[in-house]
């Protein structure tokens, strides 16, 4: 919809209002959010037009959520048949503007409550994050980044090697206690205003690895959290989910797990960026790359089976700041 029909729907649904429209940039999916103001009234819509799927996704999700006490957007118009939902505006309080070093650990300290809090949640009609999906989830990473984005010559050896490192990877992750998992809990999905934790984008939840949100939060894309701060969090994390759980972690197995975890999910995320540049010409997630590649890097280093893989990170991120595509094209 153009920004007339958006005024018109909006204006249709919410009576005797006149919004002005503006497109919200910086969402990876094909999703399409917009920002609908007037004087003193501000609202969001959500255009999924073309991820239906994950439309139908997110309503269950906010239904799931809400009804166990997870804290979501109010949605205040639903269309199904155009796949459009108006919701509540959250305002500038995403975690990613708001925390400072003064109040970074009590505002993640809260996020990781609420991880824990969706962990509780039991519905049967949750699919879980299969081996399959960690794999080619990962596979992302030799496709688009190594392949595509730096063109690098892998012989078919190392290529079969870095299938095998994958294939340990994935079947490496402990999946003795898995629980419902964001998927995507980072600075950019999570508000914190008047004292509490509301989350958005949560459409692609699964059960999977306890850890799996851990590492979003603290390993993530888009900001830099101290090594000092982090190890503060992650001892609390360990410490709550042991209270909360028979199934406790010990400190060791907590940090490996944390290492797979992150390799796996940057992978992924590295991969996507690199995709949306090459097939889609969005750039702008080029910005993220070197962190990225340094969790991989990181992550790869606490294995010898992943040596090769933390051999291609490091020639991947060689090639890339030889280059100009860490900023964007």
């Amino acid at each position: 919809m153009n920004n007339l029909e958006l005024k018109e729907y909006i204006n249709s649904k919410v009576k005797n209002r006149k919004f002005t429209i503006s497109e919200i940039k910086g969402d990876a999916s094909k999703r399409k959010y917009y920002r609908a103001e007037e004087e003193n009234k501000s609202l969001i819509i959500m255009d999924s037009s073309l991820e239906k799927r994950n439309f139908n996704n997110f309503l269950k999700y906010t239904k799931l959520f809400k009804n166990n006490n997870i804290k979501v957007p109010n949605i205040i118009s639903e269309d199904s048949e155009k796949k459009i939902l108006i919701i509540e505006d959250l305002g500038n309080n995403l975690i990613y503007d708001k925390t400072n070093k003064n109040n970074l650990l009590k505002i993640y300290k809260s996020a990781i409550k609420n991880i824990l809090n969706i962990q509780k949640i039991k519905n049967k009609n949750i699919s879980f994050y299969k081996k399959e999906k960690y794999f080619s989830e990962s596979s992302l990473f030799i496709e688009w980044v190594i392949k595509k984005f730096i063109n690098l010559n892998i012989s078919k050896s190392d290529e079969n090697k870095l299938v095998k490192s994958l294939n340990f990877l994935v079947n490496s992750i402990n999946n003795k206690s898995n629980k419902l998992v964001h998927r995507d809990y980072h600075s950019k999905n999570i508000f914190f205003k008047d004292d509490k934790i509301t989350i958005i984008d949560y459409q692609d939840s699964l059960y999977g690895s306890p850890i799996y949100d851990l590492v979003s939060l603290l390993n993530d894309c888009y900001r830099d959290i101290d090594h000092k701060q982090k190890n503060i969090l992650i001892n609390y994390f360990l410490s709550e989910f042991n209270q909360d759980n028979k199934f406790n972690f010990s400190k060791d197995e907590l940090i490996y797990n944390f290492n797979l975890i992150s390799a796996q999910r940057h992978m992924k995320a590295s991969g996507i960026f690199c995709r949306l540049s090459i097939k889609n010409d969005r750039h702008n997630y080029l910005q993220h790359l070197n962190r990225t590649f340094n969790y991989i890097l990181k992550a790869t280093s606490c294995h010898i089976n992943l040596r090769i893989l933390n051999f291609f990170t490091k020639e991947v991120i060689s090639n890339l700041n030889e280059s100009n595509y860490s900023s964007s094209r």
